[in-house]
């Protein structure tokens, strides 16, 4: 009977190998899945604290709009009450946001008839994480959105 192998242990090895296998790629999904939802929820973070900046800040000078040097970008005349001035003028400069250190993203602003501001870039990908905030805009209802890739 030496150097023999039995039936029994070879299928009992190809059960074994099966199952370590099963448990090895089930770990791996979930890994996978768990970094994925972090990087989801880093990016929604991101956005929040964006929007949240933004429209409850008046910025540093609070007149930023009229030139000068900028400490500091906000688009409120008031909490949650948006001045137009301020969202055209970052609509014509949308590098001021590069404090912010976004890596992917699309900021927008809507009153109920227009667009107001457009900064980022277009993407036909996915967005990962997407934030919006209904505001007041002078004297008109609105939203402020962004998108994160």
């Amino acid at each position: 009977m030496l150097g023999q192998i039995k039936v029994e242990f070879v299928f009992a090895m190809v059960i074994f190998s099966i199952i370590v296998f099963f448990i090895a790629t089930q770990t791996n999904n979930i890994f996978t899945s768990i970094l994925t939802d972090s990087r989801n929820d880093v990016a929604k973070a991101k956005g929040i604290n964006l929007l949240d900046y933004l429209i409850t800040d008046r910025g540093d000078p609070t007149n930023w709009e009229s030139g000068g040097t900028t400490n500091r970008i906000g688009l409120a005349s008031s909490p949650y009450s948006l001045s137009i001035t301020k969202i055209l003028a970052l609509n014509n400069s949308c590098d001021k946001l590069s404090i912010f250190e976004l890596d992917g993203y699309r900021l927008k602003a809507y009153n109920t008839t227009h667009l107001l501001l457009f900064c980022g870039f277009r993407s036909l990908e996915t967005p990962i994480a997407s934030v919006v905030r209904y505001v007041k805009i002078e004297n008109d209802q609105g939203n402020i959105s962004v998108e994160l890739y």
